[in-house]
């Protein structure tokens, strides 16, 4: 697609598949907190634990806060840092922004400086690994000095709604995390957004819904838990629905046990049950605990009783930072550290002074108010936990793979998707999206931020750059003046459109998270005078404050990847899916989001939620599940899928990568697939079907009317059909391998004139190349020009399928999937030419294999077919929401008729299980048990099959590369009918039975 990837990754599993991508030997293994620890860890804790002092033993409950930037070693700031780690010993410390390399490389010049391994911590928790190691830019130019893959916020994951994504955004950080040398990320938050004053959670959260905030967290834990990194459940025990920032004072909530047990306690319950590493605590009160003044963080109640015995949670329990004002506004140093262990905290993090929380621990202990077995348990858990990731064996960072881990393409590709998925449309009344760039071509794009944020909408604007022709910008802020809004006023009435762009923090923390009174002006001055829309790059509640805005978009995130997001969800280029996972009274509520279709040229189709057309959206985890285990069995390297039901998409995903390689890119819709035999239906019946429609071929027509040569003079090949071709009737055998003694097309045609029938044509049916062979050279005769060009500029082209050849182009190689390593024939592993022999002998084009494409293309294909015969283009007027259409297409496309299109798809008789060109599901069908006899489809060699069901208004598209490396490999067969049970399966809205013949 012109001038873009095409970020439709996907997801899920790239993740569990194949750990064997991850490129440091750490993350090979995945990790729980349930994991059992080996032999040699065990004996590690005890001798650790018996060689400690009890200083030594306090030392390790502290975890310390220091910057991630470059400091040189012989500095005093580096000084007191290494003093922290060599005389005080310290358990760990907790790492803030930096850059990857600056990062990396002061996590090992301090875990040198350790006796025993640090427990090095971040948090990642909103915006992935972006959020601590990028954004960081060169004064004057603001040149961006790159770093980890920045994602959306959290509560775009929610907006999303999609476990699946959430688990590869978890393996993604955790991937680039551990390259970093980061052990523990205090991450998720499973704080319940359940009140839209909170000023310190707001976007950090999933949202307010406390089952899907503990669904995705679930997904959270297990995608990071795969790609090796521990995580943390925060903040202990909800600190959603409070209306005081914590950092500043102490929050309380008003809700006794009993509403936290239905509300706050579900996602953190959920979590525990799936074998979270941590419990961050919130430095929160509750109204009914043993004083309204003390936090969560300080109450055994909580953290013993509740969390640890009703709970059940026995891993590590981390004080959120002991320098927050909730605490510190009432408890001095020491004090706070033995109260915070008394509690049953394992990890003291962030006392404001180390030196001054071990004395006080000490002597705690010593005059008996903490036993010395209360602190062992704790130095246990923090020793067992280090072992369990191996610190003990190896502690150090490999810095020459940070720059192959952190921000791999692979990764930044998966940010964008995530970032377009999650905008969420929730008013356009002046009818803005999608725009048209011809009839809007005066556009007027201002900006509101503090000053602080200096790259606030630079890359917005960059991006309407390119799509309009005049643009004008401007930035405005907190201290903007009336005059100068004036003059902004006179700039809006002479624009065709303008575009308010909010960057506002939505935590209070930071600043001032409201718009002036000014802007608010502004917006309802334009009264609709000039169409416009706002876009919330930050705090999703600032439609409270803008009710007169015609046109509210929330892009739930500030970095680059969600301003290029909402440029390209502006003109069309992708779809508007994202709901919104919190409400915004007295306008919104939970669920609401507007949708719009990619109508541009560049657009992709996105996933509905299945529920829209009566799928299950559990089935179809579960057919994800199956696709990833087989995978992981050694099925295939990757698979390519699409599902689309009742005209609309509910999967277009890649799993795995393109080939067993450690560097082998993954799989994605628009990765090239060998079709192999997909070519004879695909290409070649319908190619017929074509010349049958415009009454240039006929399937009684003898086979000879067109081809002179192909049968001797007095065979009894004389009398074959068009019709026993398609058939697979006409006495050919299966295939001949002529490869080996010849090339060319007119060396394969002199073999096919002397090849004897095996059988009276008609009598029997017995799949052949052979007979597809034949009919491409037919549509060649008749069309008078190349097969190969004939089918594109009759199908492909009028479809939009843009990705489907003979002979992909070598710039696509690296979107190709390799099949075989040949032994025999070529030597070589084939990459990007046709797999099937004798169509590689033809030059790569031939009427039964050689052709290449993707599912996305294949998703157009098939529903054109489901449609009877035509396809909506994607530009033409009418279009249904969210109806998958041809891209780019201006108007709708007749590429067969209805008539003919039944005619070929249903089983031509009794006698055998074929259509004409296609198959029929029987017995242990491709197709599984449950697609109905009305179904017809095909397979391709390489581990490639279609097969649409009109009768559960349904197709699913297949591809893998299963011959790679070797074709002997067969676990696909079960995969395929897998695949299409599950499918049928998660429908709801209609009966599926299991198929009787």
């Amino acid at each position: 697609m012109a001038g873009r990837k095409v970020y439709l990754y996907t997801l899920s599993f790239l993740l569990l598949l194949t750990f064997p991508r991850v490129l440091i030997a750490q993350q090979l293994s995945p990790i729980s907190s349930g994991q059992e620890l080996s032999t040699e860890g065990k004996a590690w804790v005890e001798e650790t634990l018996a060689s400690m002092s009890l200083k030594q033993q306090v030392a390790q409950l502290i975890i310390q806060w220091l910057p991630g930037s470059y400091t040189s070693t012989n500095s005093s700031e580096f000084k007191e840092w290494a003093d922290w780690i060599k005389y005080d010993q310290i358990g760990g410390i907790y790492l803030s922004i930096g850059l990857p390399h600056s990062y990396a490389a002061k996590i090992n010049e301090l875990q040198a400086l350790s006796k025993v391994p640090l427990l090095v911590t971040s948090d990642f928790e909103n915006g992935g690994p972006g959020m601590r190691i990028n954004h960081s830019y060169a004064l004057p130019t603001l040149l961006s000095q790159g770093g980890g893959t920045s994602f959306p916020s959290t509560m775009a994951f929610g907006a999303i709604g999609d476990a699946n994504i959430v688990r590869e955004f978890a393996r993604i950080t955790a991937t680039e995390a551990k390259a970093l040398g980061v052990n523990l990320n205090f991450s998720p938050v499973l704080d319940v957004n359940n009140n839209p004053e909170n000023p310190v959670i707001n976007t950090r959260s999933f949202g307010e819904n406390p089952s899907e905030v503990a669904r995705l967290g679930q997904a959270y834990i297990e995608g990071a838990q795969r790609g090796g990194l521990l995580v943390t459940a925060k903040h202990f025990p909800g600190h959603g629905d409070t209306d005081i920032d914590s950092h500043i004072g102490l929050p309380v909530i008003h809700s006794g046990l009993d509403q936290l047990r239905n509300l706050e306690l579900i996602p953190f319950q959920r979590a525990i049950n799936a074998g979270v590493d941590a419990v961050m605590t919130a430095h929160i009160a509750m109204s009914d605990d043993e004083s309204i003044s003390t936090p969560a963080t300080l109450s055994p109640r909580l953290m013993g009783e509740l969390l640890r015995e009703e709970m059940g949670f026995d891993g590590l329990l981390v004080t959120d930072a002991l320098t927050m004002g909730a605490l510190t506004n009432d408890y001095e140093t020491g004090e706070l550290a033995i109260l915070a262990i008394e509690a049953g905290n394992d990890v003291l993090l962030m006392p404001s002074d180390i030196g001054r929380t071990i004395e006080a621990v000490q002597a705690a202990v010593k005059t008996g108010r903490i036993t010395p077995g209360r602190i062992e348990s704790s130095v246990r858990r923090i020793l067992e936990t280090k072992a369990r990731i191996g610190l003990h064996e190896d502690k150090m960072v490999d810095l020459n793979a940070v720059d192959e881990i952190v921000g791999r393409q692979e990764h930044l590709d998966f940010a964008a998707l995530t970032a377009e998925r999650s905008l969420t449309l929730l008013r356009d009344r002046d009818q803005v999206i999608p725009i048209n760039s011809d009839k809007t071509p005066n556009v007027f794009s201002l900006t509101y931020a503090r000053e602080e944020h200096l790259v606030a909408g630079r890359e917005f604007d960059v991006g309407l750059r390119s799509k309009v022709r005049k643009l004008v910008t401007r930035r405005v802020g907190p201290n903007t003046s009336v005059q100068e809004y004036k003059t902004l006023l006179a700039t809006a009435s002479n624009s065709d459109l303008v575009l308010v762009n909010i960057f506002l923090p939505p935590v209070s923390g930071l600043g001032d998270i409201g718009v002036s009174e000014e802007l608010r002006s502004f917006i309802a001055a334009q009264n609709g005078s000039t169409p416009m829309m706002v876009t919330s790059f930050g705090n999703p509640y600032l439609l409270q404050e803008l009710s007169d805005s015609p046109g509210y978009l929330l892009a739930w995130g500030d970095h680059e990847v969600s301003q290029t997001a909402v440029v390209r969800g502006l003109f069309g280029d992708i779809g508007l899916t994202g709901k919104l996972p919190i409400s915004i009274p007295p306008f919104y509520s939970l669920g609401d989001g507007l949708e719009r279709r990619g109508v541009n040229q560049d657009a992709s189709f996105a996933e509905i939620h299945p529920e829209e057309v009566g799928m299950s959206r559990d089935g179809l985890r579960a057919l994800d599940q199956a696709i990833v285990q087989s995978i992981a069995d050694g099925a295939t390297p990757g698979v390519a899928l699409a599902i689309a039901r009742k005209g609309k998409l509910v999967r277009m995903r890649g799993y795995g990568n393109l080939d067993w390689d450690d560097s082998s890119a993954e799989v994605k819709p628009k990765s090239i697939y060998d079709l192999a035999s997909l070519t004879k239906v695909i290409a070649t019946t319908t190619a017929v079907m074509l010349l049958i429609d415009k009454g240039h071929l006929n399937l009684d027509d003898p086979v000879m009317n067109y081809l002179s040569w192909w049968a001797r003079e007095g065979s009894s090949k004389s009398e074959v059909t068009i019709g026993q071709l398609l058939l697979h009737r006409a006495g050919l055998p299966p295939f001949r391998t002529f490869y080996k003694e010849m090339e060319g097309e007119a060396a394969y045609k002199d073999a096919i004139s002397d090849l004897a029938l095996d059988y009276e044509p008609g009598s029997a049916t017995v799949y052949s190349d052979i007979g597809l062979m034949t009919l491409a050279f037919v549509v060649e005769k008749i069309a008078g020009y190349p097969f190969e060009d004939f089918v594109k500029h009759n199908i492909w082209d009028k479809l939009g399928m843009r990705d489907t050849s003979f002979n992909p182009p070598p710039d696509l190689i690296h979107r190709v999937a390799p099949t075989e390593i040949d032994t025999v024939f070529r030597h070589i592993h084939v990459h990007g030419e046709v797999h099937d022999e004798n169509a590689y002998a033809l030059g790569g084009v031939a009427g039964h294999a050689g052709l290449f494409s993707t599912v996305f293309d294949l998703t157009l294909f098939g529903q054109m077919l489901l449609n009877g015969g035509w396809m909506d283009g994607c530009l033409s007027e009418g279009m249904i929401e969210g109806a998958i259409c041809a891209p780019g297409i201006s108007e709708n496309v007749q590429i067969v008729s209805e008539r003919l299109a039944d005619v070929f798809t249903g089983r031509f008789d009794d006698s055998a299980s074929r259509a004409l060109g296609w198959d029929t599901p029987s017995g242990r069908s491709s197709a599984g048990d449950y697609f109905t006899s009305s179904a017809f489809g095909h397979t391709g060699y390489t581990g490639t099959s279609i097969w649409l069901d009109p009768e559960l208004e349904m197709f699913v598209v297949l591809l893998t590369n299963r011959v790679n490396p070797t074709r002997e490999n067969q676990k696909h067969v079960a995969l395929r009918r897998s695949v299409h049970d599950l499918a049928a399966l998660a429908i709801q809205d209609a009966t599926v039975v299991k198929r009787s013949n």
